[in-house]
């Protein structure tokens, strides 16, 4: 009998340890694989950073102190009047396509950060997030510009995740504390995102709420702890730019910002921002050339962004100029006439009857 048992102690010891063992080596090729490919793809990655394209047309000339934007000088000095000072206010910017609204608000910073008085330190970040592309859902899962928790359920593996630990993630409302938070086409946030905004301009800070966190869980943090208790702070000024009128932007927004609005480029503003731009690079073009462009491009980015499309086609022609020949091409090119359609949908210039009217 005993010799029985001893046999099935021994039967059964081996194969646990065969179970074991297996478990081991399996574990370890898992291990292997993920650094195999950790490896791999960190390399991948690095490789990528090595990788730099030129920087376009459009960025090089960005406008990098006041005197850059063309044609708003009265919206630029409005600027800076509410953000400079001991009481900077947030500031809603009215204003078509292409006019300059956000470099005028990454300017306007710059001012205050030296203005006398001012709350903003010399590190003061500006925080940019273009509202028709904010990752949002209803179930709070994901929020770019509040914040959101990473509940348990949701986190699944990972240290908090197997602890059952509720992580307060920022967003960039917080991201932006002690700063600007500048969010292009602010009008095109959701109500419930909106309403939210709200609340934290209110409160300057920003709470968070998880039905897995509790206050006598010794297992959570002293940090998370902290945050569920007081919130992430989240004090800045915010600069909302729109393209909508000011009656679709919900009232509570406007009152309490200060409106500024922002005038479409006229032909002789569009006419300067060219030759500013030809002149920042060095770049020979015919003053035939630059009418053109500014008489048929609707805005400062529009202008920029034909007159890359000329300066290229020089360049694959091996000419060092840009004549009015080439303006031409790259307006009808682009399909671009006086800023309007013709009457069957084309934009398409005439480049014969242009040329002698030229």
């Amino acid at each position: 009998m005993s010799s029985i048992l001893l046999i099935t102690q021994v039967f059964f010891t081996v194969v646990m340890g065969m179970y074991f063992f297996s478990k081991m080596r399996s574990e370890s090729a898992d291990t292997n694989a993920v650094k195999e490919k950790s490896t791999k793809e960190a390399e991948r990655i690095n490789a990528m950073r090595k990788i730099h394209l030129t920087e376009p047309l459009t960025e090089q000339a960005r406008p990098k102190c006041a005197e850059d934007i063309i044609g708003q000088d009265d919206g630029v000095k409005s600027i800076k009047a509410a953000l400079c000072g001991p009481h900077p206010q947030h500031i809603l910017i009215y204003g078509p396509p292409g006019v300059g609204k956000t470099a005028a608000a990454r300017i306007a910073l710059e001012y205050a950060k030296l203005s006398r008085g001012t709350p903003f330190l010399k590190n003061a970040k500006f925080v940019e997030a273009d509202a028709t592309i904010m990752q949002y859902d209803e179930r709070c899962i994901a929020d770019a510009l509040i914040g959101s928790v990473h509940d348990p359920i949701y986190q699944g593996a990972g240290s908090y995740g197997m602890s059952g630990i509720p992580e307060p993630k920022e967003g960039a409302v917080s991201k932006a504390h002690g700063g600007v938070l500048f969010i292009d086409e602010i009008g095109e946030l959701q109500h419930c995102q909106m309403n939210k905004l709200l609340k934290v301009l209110e409160d300057r800070k920003v709470i968070f709420e998880s039905a897995y966190y509790s206050e006598g869980n010794k297992n959570i943090p002293p940090y998370i702890h902290d945050i569920f208790k007081h919130g992430i702070p989240a004090d800045f000024r915010l600069i909302g730019a729109t393209t909508r009128r000011p009656e679709e932007i919900p009232e509570a927004v406007r009152s309490r910002c200060v409106e500024v609005f922002f005038k479409p480029l006229t032909e002789a503003d569009r006419n300067t921002i060219i030759r500013n731009t030809c002149k920042r690079l060095l770049l020979p073009i015919d003053d035939q050339a630059i009418r053109m462009l500014a008489k048929y491009t609707k805005n400062g980015r529009d202008a920029v962004k034909l007159l890359q499309m000329a300066k290229n086609i020089i360049f694959l022609e091996n000419r060092e100029r840009i004549t009015i020949e080439d303006a031409v091409w790259a307006l009808n090119s682009c399909h671009y006439i006086d800023g309007t359609e013709a009457s069957d949908g084309s934009r398409i210039i005439d480049v014969r009857f242009i040329s002698k009217q030229q």
